[in-house]
């Protein structure tokens, strides 16, 4: 068993004053066996060399912040039971110090002292060597479910539940165990009760949300989805979950609102800017993402330009926004008239405007360059039965 000095921290901190500082703490206690890394991402690379023994983890961070950090820990079969001490400045957030309590071992808040910080070291490092039943089942149910081996892993979190009947950590995992067994309804009464103990428990939300959006129940979605971004305001993929969401219950104000919080956090992310912009056009958002459009990606490949004006030539007319719609595939057709996709589009657009020998133009176009269009073909007929016959 390891000595407690000999322990290897791994300190996880973008601000650099801060890592420093947690550094000189740590070789002041005795502590000089210790890693440092500056976000998520890079301590996820590091703990999986295997050697790490604590976890002193910031909230706050870019690329992968302290939360999602811990979620993969406690879900990776090698590093479940790693101990997490969560450092934030949330000190006057109590809703946010009971989210992800269950999971988390301790709390650190800034600015960090000292002998609070020997106190938690010591802490997590006994209580790893010396467990108590509850930590022995939760361990063991936790060993069995990453094994699949279900009925032993609901025996475990069973004997927790027993030993500690106030936390919500075992029926959060038997909520998991009844998921993978396809039993959804108590699957979904666990989750329940894990956030009648701990109402703010992100993991619990999310495992529902999850539930939620398989079954298509946008409105429960919708409502778990709200709870996890009061909780975690600056996380992308929740706002353009809850976006989507909110979309498909008909509250297009609240989709557009958490659709201009995730473009906010997504800043200069290529990747996370069409997200929006698919957002924003399944919303029916037309002027917005195009305004998105023009601020962010507008250099982008020209293929990929066209790929995107054709979504808003498509959204413009199903909203009978017909102008614009036309006004979107003619700048596609400007950076290849050819375009396959879009002179059917034309096409159809014009003939939805009674614009039949427009719409006869284009598509002649687009079947002498593609004579197999099977529905080309078919629009050009119903077009000819629109046009006066010649005598």
């Amino acid at each position: 068993m390891k000595k407690t000095k000999s322990s290897k921290i791994l300190i996880v901190e973008d601000n650099q004053s801060m890592r420093k500082m947690l550094e000189s703490m740590l070789i002041e206690l005795g502590y000089h066996n210790y890693a440092s890394t500056v976000n998520g991402l890079k301590a996820w690379e590091r703990i999986q060399e295997g050697d790490i023994d604590v976890v002193l983890c910031d909230y706050l961070m870019p690329e992968m912040n302290g939360i999602e950090l811990l979620r993969l820990i406690r879900q990776t079969r090698s590093f479940c039971d790693l101990p997490f001490i969560m450092i934030t400045g949330a000190d006057k957030r109590g809703d946010f110090m009971r989210s992800v309590q269950a999971e988390v071992d301790h709390y650190l808040i800034k600015p960090p002292n000292i002998n609070q910080l020997e106190e938690l070291v010591k802490k997590v490092i006994a209580h790893r060597q010396y467990p108590t039943e509850y930590d022995k089942a939760i361990s063991n149910g936790k060993y069995f479910f990453l094994n699949t081996e279900y009925d032993k892993a609901k025996e475990s979190f069973e004997a927790a539940r027993k030993a500690r009947a106030d936390s919500a950590l075992p029926y959060y995992y038997l909520g998991l165990v009844y998921q993978q067994l396809g039993d959804e309804k108590n699957a979904e009464l666990h989750f329940q009760k894990s956030l009648a103990i701990e109402a703010q428990f992100v993991s619990a939300l999310l495992a529902l949300a999850e539930i939620y959006q398989a079954n298509e129940d946008y409105v429960n979605l919708a409502c778990y989805l709200q709870k996890i971004t009061a909780i975690l305001p600056e996380t992308f993929d929740i706002h353009i979950g809850l976006a989507r969401a909110c979309t498909r219950t008909g509250d297009i104000d609240r989709a557009q609102r958490h659709l201009e919080d995730a473009q906010q956090l997504a800043k200069n992310n290529t990747d996370q800017i069409k997200e929006v912009l698919d957002g924003y056009i399944e919303a029916g958002l037309v002027d917005e993402a195009d305004l998105l459009f023009g601020k962010k990606i507008q250099d982008d490949n020209i293929e990929k330009t066209i790929h995107f004006l054709n979504k808003l030539g498509l959204r413009s007319r199903k909203k009978k926004d017909f102008d614009k719609a036309k006004y979107f595939y003619m700048n596609c057709l400007k950076l290849d008239p050819q375009h396959k996709a879009v002179n059917y589009n034309l096409s159809s657009l014009l003939f939805l405007q009674k614009q039949y020998d427009a719409a006869e133009s284009y598509l002649k176009k687009t079947l002498r360059l593609y004579p197999d269009f099977a529905k080309a073909h078919e629009l050009m007929e119903a077009i000819q039965q629109k046009l006066p016959r010649l005598s």
